[in-house]
Parts: C-alpha cells; structure tokens; sequence
C-alpha cells in the first residue's frame, strides 16, 4: 500500500483526476486506498481480502465487483457487512461465477459476467 500512496502522490502532480482499478490482491490494495484524498474512485473486482479491512469507509466513488462464491468465505456476508455502512459512494455487484470469472486465460472464466462487469464498469466511469 505505501508504494501505492507514494505512486498516488507522484501522480497528483501531472494529473487532476486519478483512479485505482484492482483485480484479486489488487482490489484489496485499492480498497485500503479507498480514502485518500487524492483518488476520485476504485474499482475492485473479487478482492476476497476486503474482508479483512471492513472497517474502511471509502471517500472516493467505490465500485466492487465479487463474484457468486468464494472458496474461502461467505461472499454474501461480506457484501452485507459492508452494506451496513450505508456509505453512498460504495456501489456493490454481485455476478455469476467464482474468484478470477473476468480472466479469459483461467477456466473460471465467465463471458456472461464479464461482459456484465464490462457494462457495469462503463456506467461507473460515466
């Protein structure tokens, strides 16, 4: 995360708008990223280790994107643990699939969700 920061930082001096986009650990990063001042928004995708900072409260325009399940816990409590921030800047889907659904080169690929996540991303960004 401090190298993240220490990027966010370098970058705020050539650009007025600055955005995280994560996948798996990823995610997470740019979940505990989440409030700094100088990122306009984050995407997360199946970032399974948000679980263990829930305590965040994003000040930017959060969109996480999880999948159906997760081998290792309970997506759909995670996602109502969060929920429970009533945080409107943090905007949650669910899709079809499981851990890794959004990469072609995996067999849990998913084209149905990707193309999903895909529309939903494009409408976050708008």
């Amino acid at each position: 995360k401090k190298q993240i920061e220490e990027f966010i930082t370098h970058l705020s001096s050539s650009y007025t708008h600055i955005g995280l986009i994560g996948f798996s650990i990823g995610a997470t990063i740019s979940w505990l990223c989440s409030n700094n001042p100088k990122i306009d928004f984050i995407i997360g995708c199946y970032g399974s280790r948000i679980r263990d900072y829930v305590y965040i409260k994003p000040t930017c325009a959060t969109l996480l994107i999880f999948p159906e399940k997760e081998s290792s816990f309970s997506v759909s409590s995670l996602i109502q643990t969060l929920q429970q921030q009533k945080n409107p800047l943090l905007e949650i889907q669910q899709l079809h699939g499981e851990h890794g659904f959004l990469n072609p080169y995996t067999e849990k690929y998913n084209v149905h969700s990707t193309k999903q996540a895909y529309h939903l991303i494009d409408s976050f960004l708008v």
